[in-house]
């Protein structure tokens, strides 16, 4: 697991946020790892941003 998730996930459990913070936290975590993980392009977030905000709330929902 990438250091900047782990760390989302050590804060949210620290501070018991509400589920909107938590959502907010690990995305930005995510975002954070593809950056650096792309070597700093700022594309790859903004295309897991796109795909995310597409599927909206429904992300993964079983049908």
């Amino acid at each position: 697991m990438a250091a900047s998730v782990a760390r989302a996930l050590l804060a949210i459990k620290r501070y018991n946020p509400s589920p909107e913070q938590i959502d907010g936290a690990i995305l930005a975590a995510i975002n954070v790892t593809l950056c650096l993980a792309s070597g700093g392009s700022d594309r790859v977030a903004e295309g897991f941003n796109a795909d995310v905000a597409m599927s909206g709330r429904g992300f993964g929902a079983a049908r």
